[in-house]
C-alpha cells in the first residue's frame, strides 16, 4: 500500500431504509495527489460512495482505511477532507456568505491572518465580495455552487471530495473553477469528483471508477471514456468528440474538442 495511500475501501456495501440497494462490494483506492472520477448513471450510487469515501457516512458492509489505518478520529479526517455536496444548501446554513465561509477554518483552528489570505485567493476565482453579506438562501443556484465551492476550500484541504460541482456553473465559471483546481492539484491537492457529465471528466481526472452500483470498471481516463460499449451499456452516452473520432477511423481516440482539433492538424 504504502505511504501514498490515503483512502483504500473494499467490499463496500451500503442500503438505505426503504431497501433501495445503493453500493454493493465496491472497492476504490486514492493515492496522494491524484485526480480520480467516478462516473455512472443516474441511480448507479455515485454520491453515497463519494459520502463513504469522505466519511460523511460508514459503509453497512466492507472495510475502510485513512492513511492505512482502520480508526481514524472523524475530527481528524474533517482537517484534512474538503467536501462538495451535490445540493449547496446542504452546506450553506449560516445567516450569512461570510459566515458560512468562515465556520470551516474555525473549526480546524485557522488563524484569522491566514484565513483572509486565503479568502483574497477566493474571491479571484468565486467573485465572492458582492455575495458576503448575504443571507445563502437568497442565492441564486450558481452562486449557491459557488460559495460552497469556496466553503470547502477554505480550510485547504489536501482532498477535496466534489459531487456534481459544476452542474450550475455558467461556461466561463466552469473554465475558471477547473484550472483553479488543477492548479491546487498540482500543488499537492488530491481530487475525487462524481460527475454525470462525462465532458468534463478528462479536465479533472486521470482515473475513473465506472460505477453501477458495483465497479463496473476503473482504469485511465482514456481508456474508459473511449470505450463506447462499457458506457453504453451502463445506461451512458459516450462522448460525443469520441464517437466521431471512432467513426474518423482515428487510432488515439480524443476526449475534449481541442484534442481533436489538435488531432487533425497533425494529419
Amino acid at each position: 500500500m504504502g505511504d501514498n495511500r490515503i483512502i483504500e475501501a473494499e467490499g463496500i456495501t451500503y442500503t438505505y431504509p426503504d431497501g433501495t440497494l445503493a453500493v454493493e462490494n465496491a472497492h476504490f483506492y486514492l493515492e496522494r495527489g491524484e485526480r480520480v472520477a467516478i462516473v455512472g448513471p443516474n441511480g448507479s450510487g455515485k454520491s453515497t460512495l463519494l459520502k463513504i469515501l469522505s466519511a460523511l457516512m460508514e459503509p453497512q458492509e466492507g472495510s475502510i482505511r485513512f492513511y492505512g489505518k482502520e480508526n481514524v478520529k472523524e475530527k481528524e479526517l474533517r482537517k484534512k477532507f474538503g467536501i462538495i455536496l451535490q445540493n449547496p444548501d446542504d452546506m450553506l446554513f449560516n445567516a450569512t456568505v461570510m459566515e458560512d465561509l468562515e465556520f470551516g477554518p474555525a473549526q480546524i483552528g485557522m488563524k484569522r491572518n491566514e484565513f483572509e489570505k486565503i479568502l483574497e485567493e477566493l474571491d479571484e476565482i468565486f467573485s465572492l465580495s458582492p455575495l458576503l453579506k448575504k443571507p445563502p438562501f437568497k442565492l441564486s443556484e450558481g452562486e449557491k455552487q459557488r460559495v460552497a465551492m469556496a466553503c470547502a476550500l477554505a480550510t485547504k484541504p489536501e482532498v477535496l471530495f466534489l459531487d456534481e460541482p459544476f452542474s450550475a456553473l455558467d461556461v466561463g465559471m466552469k473554465r475558471k473553477v477547473v484550472e483553479y483546481l488543477n492548479k491546487l492539484n498540482a500543488e499537492g491537492m488530491a481530487m475525487v469528483t462524481v460527475s454525470h457529465e462525462l465532458d468534463i471528466i478528462p479536465r479533472v481526472a486521470d482515473r475513473v471508477y465506472l460505477l453501477n452500483r458495483r465497479v463496473v470498471a476503473e482504469g485511465k481516463v482514456e481508456e474508459i471514456l473511449s470505450n463506447d460499449k462499457i458506457l453504453t451499456e451502463n445506461g451512458m452516452e459516450p462522448l460525443p468528440v469520441a464517437k466521431i473520432a471512432a467513426a474518423l477511423g482515428m487510432k488515439d481516440i480524443p476526449l475534449t474538442i481541442e484534442e481533436f482539433i489538435n488531432a487533425l492538424k497533425s494529419k
